[in-house]
């Protein structure tokens, strides 16, 4: 009875005797000794009460007044560290059953926290960021990690900390301590994907983007900075997916003239737009939580690229394809499906996902159609010699047939496709002059055939529509037949039978006026569909009926 009467008789603690209990906590925290010899000399039960005390029993105001609120966080801080640290290495059988040492120290260094903030946000981050400086705690990650992410579980704001991280980060790259950057990167790296920084500085941001982009670019010298590449991606990758959505636009616009209007070495610029390729494939043309934000950006964005694409430079416009590709595609994975050209058959199912909801990418694409053509004319001439090259442009050819299953996207894509083949058609007289034609070229010309015959069958695959399908099966069938090598897949040498033609015959490629009378049967006069394959069910690894192979059912069949 007498403990209950003074737990309810319990006074707020005036100043002067929160002042004292702190000079108290600074005792036997050990403040005064060196770190290397503090740990064995800190009286544990007699620091967590008297912290508990403080915490408990001092007003508000008072502890935000008084010159020893950095003492007290200073204290705090002490104890966490010796709570980590006896919490990771000294594993014991027996923790589950015993208080670990320190056991109090977390939940009495937030309160504390939460007495200074949000007044005092910036003194509590500068006292915490100073501590794990003077302290050497940086090299051991783990306790800087936890430390941060116990602030972080406060009420406080999380953005001046990645703020103020960034900040020290700039200060040690000025003064050369790569050793230190290294350390405090690999703890910002996991930092980052504990929380969503909404409120992010944009000048932030930018120092973050601006460290790494220096850092690849100067990877001719392979100087220090070079070796943080790494660290910085992976904390900017991290970023990424905890961006608001303004936030995330904002990043992307930036990073892209960095990658593109940059004068850099194509190693340099390949490792550097990854970063971009991993910010567009979490991002849509149009997002739908906030169109009225995105549908300026999006349209700028997509005509950038399309500069792009149509640049002379072939690892600017392989890029820019690749980006692109990644910001059509909804994440259904779909992408996947078109690694290389093949054939896609009417009757077979294929893990293919069609976009149901795609109104804002067709008015996108009906308004760009003449630039997204233009664009892809002057990139397959220019850079499809390469094997590499042509199935970049048909992932993205197939994406926007996928996310925009339209008739206006069939028929762009078909008149494109009649574009290319015309392109790259030779028209000898002499039947033997062929043998005279440069191989390599003649190679390039069948990968080209190959990929619009790979892409006009999944319009037919998408569409269904009888009379394209007995027309693009018919030249699929006299190819087969007659000159395989233009038909999918690519290959890097071709081989010619004696009975295979490699010479012009109307019969093995596509006729403008039948194409063209097909999509309209099939858009105009609603040709009859052919019904979508069924997926079949297949014995997978992990599917139960593996199991019946050997057992009881199979006994007693006789098997």
């Amino acid at each position: 009875m007498g403990r209950l009467s003074a737990l309810f008789s319990r006074k707020k603690l005036t100043s002067a005797k929160t002042r004292l209990l702190v000079d108290q906590l600074k005792t036997s925290c050990g403040v005064f000794l060196d770190p290397t010899i503090r740990s064995p000399n800190i009286q544990e039960a007699r620091a967590l009460k008297i912290l508990r005390q403080i915490v408990t029993r001092s007003q508000r105001h008072i502890v935000q007044y008084i010159p020893e609120r950095d003492a007290i966080l200073e204290c705090s801080l002490i104890l966490v560290q010796n709570y980590v640290a006896h919490l990771r290495l000294r594993p014991s059988p027996l923790k589950r059953f015993r208080q670990e040492p320190f056991a109090d120290a977390k939940v009495l260094f937030q309160a504390a926290i939460d007495l200074l903030v949000p007044e005092m946000l910036d003194e509590v981050i500068d006292t915490t960021l100073k501590f794990l400086q003077t302290e050497n705690l940086w090299q051991v990650e783990f306790i800087c990690v936890e430390i941060l992410m116990f602030v972080l579980e406060c009420r406080s704001p999380s953005a001046p900390l990645l703020s103020k991280l960034i900040d020290r980060i700039e200060r040690f790259l000025a003064l050369s301590d790569i050793g230190q950057v290294r350390h405090m990167l690999s703890v910002l790296q996991i930092v980052i994907v504990s929380q969503r920084w909404d409120l992010m500085e944009y000048s932030e941001l930018s120092k973050l983007v601006r460290f790494y982009h220096s850092s690849v670019m100067i990877g001719t010298s392979r100087n220090q900075i070079y070796e943080l590449r790494r660290g910085f991606e992976k904390c900017l990758k991290n970023l990424i997916p905890r961006l608001s959505i303004g936030d995330l636009y904002s990043f992307f616009v930036m990073m892209l003239p960095l990658v593109f209007d940059t004068d850099m070495s194509d190693e340099a610029r390949i490792e550097f737009g990854s970063t971009v390729e991993h910010a567009a494939s979490t991002m849509t043309v149009y997002d739908p939580r906030n169109r009225m934000h995105t549908a300026q950006v999006s349209t700028f964005i997509v005509e950038y690229l399309l500069r792009c694409i149509a640049s002379d430079d072939p690892t600017r416009s392989i890029l820019a394809c690749k980006v692109l590709t990644k910001l059509l595609e909804r994440g259904q994975h779909n992408p996947n499906q078109f690694q290389s050209p093949t054939i896609f058959h009417m009757d077979t199912y294929y893990e293919i996902v069609l976009a149901t909801d795609f109104a804002p990418l067709q008015e996108l694409l009906v308004e760009q159609r003449v630039h997204l053509e233009q664009a892809l004319l002057q990139a397959i001439e220019r850079h499809s010699q390469r094997k590499m090259n042509v199935e970049v442009f048909y992932q993205l050819l197939c994406t926007l047939l996928v996310e925009a299953p339209s008739g206006f996207t069939a028929s762009a894509v078909s008149c494109l496709l009649l574009k290319v083949q015309k392109m790259f058609l030779n028209y000898p007289t002499d039947p033997d002059s062929s043998m005279l034609a440069d191989q390599q070229q003649q190679q390039h010309n069948n990968r080209i055939h190959a990929t619009i015959m790979g892409v006009m069958t999944l319009i037919n695959w998408i569409h269904r529509s009888g009379s394209m399908n007995a027309y693009i099966t018919q030249v699929l069938h006299n190819r087969f037949d007659h000159a395989p090598s233009l038909n999918p897949p690519l290959r890097e040498r071709y081989r010619y039978a004696p009975h295979h033609v490699s010479w012009y015959e109307r019969r093995l490629f596509f006729d403008s006026l039948e194409i063209r009378y097909c999509l309209w049967k099939c858009f105009r006069i609603s040709d009859e569909k052919i019904p979508k394959p069924a997926r079949m069910r297949t014995r997978s690894y992990n599917d139960p009926r593996r199991r019946l192979d050997g057992g009881t059912l199979n006994v007693f069949a006789g098997m």
